[in-house]
């Protein structure tokens, strides 16, 4: 695929008109401010900066007003202001901030000079506030601040605002945002979530308004791959606007780091040392309470420079930090036969013990440079690294003959017919007559690890501003990268499984299966009784052997992700009476993701091909799981890297491998895919009028125009494989027949606009309503755009993937009641409505492949229907959403310590849908037919859609002394659907977990802070069908995090 169309003059001349008249714009801007200069030398410059007395901190969003002059401007990241074009004289400025005490002060002004007035505000409670409260109640006003003063809808907060959180992880401030709701991770970590019921993989995360890579091949970024420690704040974008990417249907997450002329000393330094422990008195698992305590550090050190003959215009910072985020944890597992009513046997039940230290550091370094009083340069560094090597899992599963949700229990089957209920579930023994044990019970030990899991992550970031009297041009260039190594680690996998010695005959292959057990959930129905019923004894260690065909698997994969990404914006102050801005800018992107399969492998030992009585593999009897310690069952276990050497058999000479896997995942698991994005905007943005009702009321209105690009590349699978005895014979030369003469390129693009509308007006100086209408997309998962070909000759289908997806599009509407508390506070009531079309739908039907060598799969597949994603239906969302938060500073004595916050997310999700032939199973967005009629789809149908969410906080602080309550509730929804089989559905059960902190300040440069996580140790809980049918449950126990910190 020829790249020529990315320069800038191919992309223009490309007869976009629309490019053209944005492009034009900018020049129109750049040209016109010089012609303003020739009247300003009649006029002068007010300039200054706005700080904090208290916290030494320079104030952005802080409100300068010019009363002799009907001038407004806000301060801007480094809290500084800017009056231009204003008449020779004398003029009182005032200076407003929330939380902070007005105040008024008097500038003279001559012609063509510049005046500067610099402001340090104040309150009066900070003569009795400590240094900690001083600066959380900073950071809130801010934050507040920020909030008050935007042009669209969006939610602004500080990273310490709830104070230190355990682990310091950027998830846990977002999870506690308005419009937000998580999911924690199987090791009950937030690192995903939903906003405004859309699905992480179509939502975005930037860092100072650039794009971030992500992980894997669905979109979605994993925040606990980086600290919160980096930053100084977050907003959630929920109205989009054309100047910033419209990829995000729910909203964007927008880190911002704090700039380094933003603090009034020379040099700030900032630490935090912490360890996070999981405690004795609180239960733990066997594994987990033998590495109790692991290290969180947080160093940040800034500094401010004189140099080349300047005042303050070299700053630096940079932030340390390094954490072990040890975890442990148990799953049990009961999966139960579709029966809709009476009761369900379990046909497969699963224990699984999990510990694991995920390590995570990083270095963020920024400098800033003021080259003039106009112009200023910023390089940012970040590496980060987040990587795990002693992961390890134990599971243990039993399952009946077949192990299908859809087996009815009969006179065959491994489960007794009449002999279950909703609690007890009895299996027989039946004998094994295969060597896969695919007609009898099995029951299987799964071990691997340690795994590896490396993630490091890096960017570089250089901005140019310059900021005239009614000009400002800003620039950015930035590239990262993340790569991404996975696998199983030194140890690799060890499947084994149950068998009946008694039973096999030596040289022949092994017979797998053959016990029965009663699973009794009477008495405790996490850890249920699991009783012998016949069959080999299942606590005897030789009775077990590696599976047949997966006996030991080694995995090793790497993934590399590579972005580019420049930024061109021109902002101009039109010269008119009512407040006027024009923006516009050239922005760019291209995202590379290539991954390759390196190590896949799979052995089997000889012993399973050929039985010998006399071999064994040694299990471990010093592991204990927390299964056993429940429920006394003694189900042997063993160590995968007790066989091993990194990954590979110790011993080969006992195992045969199977090369032909091996050759087979090296094309598999190759491919990759490019993805460019070029992107002009324009908009206008300002107030109606300059005073009275029309100067209350803004607005920012415009238009975004994206090109998208793509083209992936990979290996597919042959319409008819290799015999087995060809695999054996060579290996290689079936690979490459089956894989490698299939290699496929696949090109992809679509154009797009992206219209948005904001208005807001203040109908008092503290009540603020906003209306809005914005555009948005959500891109199709990189995976969805490989090469990919599954065909059935069956049904005489293939189904592909489609690299032609286009995004599913949202027209979005908010509403909005603000209103602003003083000192520090606010209250807001919001809607919004999303239309969410080219929704992508699976398993549609593009027609038959014709005949001939250029049919798109080298002459195969001829007649066959080609089966694929495309963008087709419409669902409609629906939300409100409500916010409080306050500090009681009016209330006396030491009740003026205390603070609350609570939020409230409440969406409905709905849309229509259609089978794919008559009596099939309905499809959301999928059009209906006459043969196919429509189905509603209401939120209880739609998997992962969570409907509410809430967050509650109440903290006290009391001169040195800090306590608070971190509470947060997840409301429960589907995670799995099956619309004609609703005895299968999958729901997750609400999570509502509790934090308790406490702290002391005993100087600025030495505090002490002490945090339970989950101290109600409320586990992850999921349902099958009804309610009194539990499915899953993961615990993940209760830690403790004690640490120091100050500021010197």
């Amino acid at each position: 695929m020829t790249q020529e169309w990315l320069t800038l003059g191919r992309f223009v001349s490309r007869g976009r008109t629309w490019s053209g008249i944005a492009l034009s714009a900018l020049l129109g801007l750049l040209l016109s401010d010089p012609l303003s200069a020739v009247g300003a030398e009649a006029t002068g410059t007010i300039t200054g900066a706005v700080s904090n007395a208290a916290t030494r901190n320079t104030l952005q969003g802080a409100a300068v007003t010019a009363p002799g002059l009907s001038v407004s401007v806000l301060t801007d990241n480094s809290g500084r202001f800017v009056i231009s074009n204003v008449p020779p004289g004398t003029y009182e400025l005032e200076v407003t901030y929330i939380g902070l005490d007005p105040i008024r002060r008097t500038v003279t002004v001559g012609a063509g000079e510049r005046a500067v007035r610099d402001f340090e505000l104040t309150a009066a409670i900070y003569k009795l506030a400590s240094f900690k409260v001083t600066g959380e109640r900073e950071g809130n006003a801010a934050m507040i601040t920020e909030k008050k003063n935007a042009d669209n809808v969006k939610d602004v907060i500080a990273m310490d605002a709830f104070g230190y959180l355990p682990n310091m992880s950027a998830g846990e401030v977002v999870m506690r945002l308005p419009g937000v709701a998580g999911s924690p991770t199987d090791e009950g970590l937030a690192y995903r979530f939903n906003i405004r019921g859309m699905d992480p993989t179509l939502n975005n995360v930037t860092v100072d308004g650039g794009s971030l890579t992500t992980l894997g091949t669905n979109r979605s970024f994993e925040l606990q791959s980086i600290t919160g420690a980096m930053f100084e704040g977050m907003e959630l974008i929920k109205g989009q606007t054309p100047d910033k990417g419209a990829d995000s249907l729910g909203g964007t997450i927008n880190f911002k780091t704090r700039s380094t002329f933003s603090m009034k000393e020379d040099s700030r330094t900032t630490y935090n040392f912490s360890v996070r422990m999981a405690p004795p008195f609180f239960e733990q698992t066997p594994l987990r309470s033998q590495h109790r305590s692991h290290p969180i550090l947080n160093v940040t050190h800034q500094q401010v420079f004189s140099v080349f003959g300047g005042s303050r215009n070299l700053g630096t910072s940079v932030n340390l930090f390094y954490s072990e985020n040890a975890v442990g944890g148990f799953e049990s597992v009961f999966d139960r036969t579709n029966m809709s009513t009476g009761p369900a046997p379990v046909f497969n039940y699963q224990t699984w013990d999990n510990a694991n230290n995920r390590k995570q550091k990083s270095i963020a370094l920024r400098t800033d440079y003021k080259w003039s009083p106009t112009t200023k340069f910023s390089l940012a560094v970040t590496e980060n690294d987040n990587f795990e090597r002693l992961r390890r899992r134990v599971r243990v599963s039993a399952a009946a003959s077949g192990n299908s949700n859809t087996q009815v229990p009969s006179a065959t089957t491994g489960i007794v017919p009449g002999a279950f209920t909703n609690r007890v579930t009895v299996l027989r023994a039946i004998p094994s007559t295969s060597a896969a044990g695919t007609n009898t019970n099995n029951i299987d030990v799964q071990m691997d690890g340690p795994l590896n899991y490396y993630v490091r992550m890096g960017r570089v970031d250089f901005t140019g501003e310059h900021t005239y009297s009614n000009l400002n041009i800003e620039y950015v260039a930035g590239i990262s990268r993340t790569t991404l190594n996975s696998g199983t680690g030194r140890g690799g996998q060890l499947n084994m499984r149950l068998f009946d010695p008694a039973a096999q005959v030596p040289g022949r292959a092994v017979f797998f299966g053959g016990a029965g057990w009663i699973i009794d959930q009477s008495e405790n129905e996490l850890h249920p009784k699991f009783i012998q019923n016949g069959g080999p004894d299942f606590t005897d260690a030789r009775n077990y052997l590696p599976r047949a065909t997966d006996g030991l698997v080694r995995q090793r994969n790497e993934q590399d992700q590579l972005l580019k990404q420049f930024r061109f914006d021109v902002r101009y102050k039109l010269p008119v009476a009512a407040p006027t801005t024009l923006k516009a800018g050239f922005h760019w992107r291209s995202l590379q993701m290539d991954q390759w399969g390196k190590e896949r492998q799979r052995w089997v030992p000889k012993a399973t091909a050929a039985y010998d009585p006399a071999f064994r593999f040694a299990n471990d009897d010093s592991y204990l799981s927390y299964d056993r310690v429940k429920t006394g069952r003694k189900i042997p276990i063993w160590q995968a890297e007790g066989i091993t050497k990194d990954g590979r058999p110790a011993d080969p000479a006992l195992w045969n491998e199977d090369f032909y896997f091996n050759e087979s995942q090296k094309f598999v698991g190759t491919n990759g895919v490019t993805e460019w994005i070029p992107a002009t905007y324009i908009m206008a943005q300002g107030r109606l009028g300059r005073g009275g009702l029309l100067g209350r009321t803004g607005y920012l209105t415009g238009v975004r125009f994206e090109q998208v690009r793509t083209e992936s590349w990979g290996w597919v699978r042959s319409r008819l494989l290799s015999t087995a005895a060809q695999q054996r014979a060579d290996p290689v030369g079936a690979a490459v027949a089956d894989y490698g003469v299939n290699y496929r390129t696949l090109p992809g693009a679509f154009t797009q606009k992206f219209p948005s509308a904001h208005g807001f007006h203040d109908i008092t100086p503290n009540l603020k309503a906003r209306a809005s209408w914005s555009t948005g997309y959500g891109r199709a998962p990189l995976g969805s755009l490989l090469p990919g070909e599954t065909p059935n000759d069956t049904t005489q289908v293939l189904t592909v993937n489609n690299a032609g997806l286009k995004p599913q599009q949202a027209s979005n509407w908010d509403t909005t009641l603000e209103y602003y508390f003083e000192p520090v506070g606010s209250l807001t009531f919001g809607w919004f409505h999303k239309t969410i079309s080219d929704y992508i739908v699976a398993g549609l039907d593009r027609g038959f492949i014709a005949d001939g060598p250029d049919n798109g799969y080298d002459g195969q597949y001829v007649g066959y229907i080609e089966r694929t994603s495309m963008n087709a239906g419409t669902v409609y969302v629906q939300g409100w959403e409500f916010a409080y938060n306050q500090q009681f500073t009016f209330l006396p004595g030491a009740l003026k310590g205390l603070s609350a916050s609570f939020n409230y997310t409440r969406i409905n999700q709905h849309g229509v849908g259609s089978a794919a032939t008559p009596g099939g199973t309905p499809i959301l967005g999928r059009e209906p037919t006459a043969s196919t009629p429509a189905v509603y789809f209401s939120r209880r149908d739609i998997a992962n859609f969570i409907p509410a969410a809430m967050n509650a906080s109440l903290s006290w602080r009391y001169r040195k002394f800090n306590t608070s309550l971190l509470y947060n509730f997840t409301g429960e929804h589907p995670t799995s659907i099956s619309v004609l089989s609703p005895a299968l559905n999958q729901y997750r059960y609400s999570i509502k977990t509790l934090n308790v902190s406490a702290g002391y300040q005993y100087r600025p440069n030495l505090g002490f802070t002490l945090n339970a996580s989950n101290i109600l140790n409320e586990p992850q809980r999921w349902y099958v069908g009804f309610k009194d049918r539990t499915r899953r449950t993961i615990i993940n126990f209760v830690t403790v995090t004690a640490g120091i910190n100050g500021r010197f």
